[in-house]
């Protein structure tokens, strides 16, 4: 089995690749767009992407090209994301920190309070930062990167768990060709987008779920990349497509909107 994510090795989607098969064959990639690709061309078996972290929210590139790409959510995974300063020496030694810009604002209290005057350098991969480091091999130079990192680059943690918020979890699709076909609590996820402009649309639409009593698990609207004030939303609901009320309310809502089923897959959270 062949697995894409997001490289180098030692980010958090490397660690969701693991969690999900750690016996696979993992590609490593430089961007989002290209494990879709991998798994649309049928070159990886699966793809992990980031979709959405509790803290910075939503990952926009990957809702965009699950609407651009023929590929399926086959499972999610949910990872706790706890963030460590590493390094050669001590806090006060460090003036240079070398951090990733969601780690960077997933941690930016702990660095106002301990480097106000240190040069923050901005990377492109929690992975460059700790390779960065271990490459300077001074104590004048720390990253803030993940635990596995440390291990592969040699650092030594100098504080853990310095991001701002102890519930910090990112949520990782897992693509495939094909969604799951039985859970035993199920979450589907759709894109939707208007046919016709009208009063009451959205009032319309959330009212199919609430008459059948279906819980929405997230709800977004992301610009349609068309014209201007032209959007889709992007719904996560409880139920599985195959599911007699799931089949009716995509029937119903594809009365004023078109409708791209994402695929069902197994809840995690």
């Amino acid at each position: 089995m062949i697995t894409a994510t997001l490289g180098p090795k030692g980010t958090f989607s490397h660690e969701a690749a693991l969690k999900f098969n750690p016996k696979a064959k993992i590609i490593f990639t430089e961007t989002i767009r290209e494990i879709f690709e991998l798994v649309g061309k049928k070159k990886a078996d699966f793809g992990i992407v980031p979709v959405e972290n509790s803290i910075a929210g939503s990952i926009g590139q990957t809702l965009d090209y699950l609407n651009k790409f023929n590929v399926k959510i086959h499972a999610e995974e949910v990872l706790q994301i706890n963030h460590n300063l590493a390094g050669f020496g001590p806090i006060s030694d460090i003036k240079t920190l070398y951090v990733h810009p969601q780690t960077k604002e997933q941690c930016s209290e702990f660095i106002i309070r301990n480097f106000r005057n240190a040069e923050i350098v901005q990377t492109s991969s929690n992975s460059k930062s700790a390779e960065l480091v271990s490459n300077a091999k001074h104590k004048s130079k720390g990253a803030i990167i993940p635990l596995m990192s440390s291990k592969i680059y040699g650092l030594k943690i100098i504080k853990t768990n310095v991001q701002d918020n102890k519930f910090n979890f990112t949520r990782f699709f897992i693509l495939g060709k094909a969604d799951s076909k039985k859970a035993k609590n199920p979450k589907t996820g759709i894109l939707v987008r208007p046919s016709n402009d009208m009063p009451g649309l959205l009032y319309g639409l959330l009212g199919e779920f609430a008459k059948r009593k279906i819980n929405l698990t997230k709800i977004e609207s992301r610009p349609a990349k068309g014209k201007l004030g032209d959007y889709v939303f992007y719904i996560d609901f409880a139920g599985h497509r195959k599911e007699k009320r799931i089949r009716g309310l995509l029937d119903a809502i594809a009365k004023n909107f078109h409708v791209k089923v994402f695929g069902s897959y197994q809840r995690k959270y």
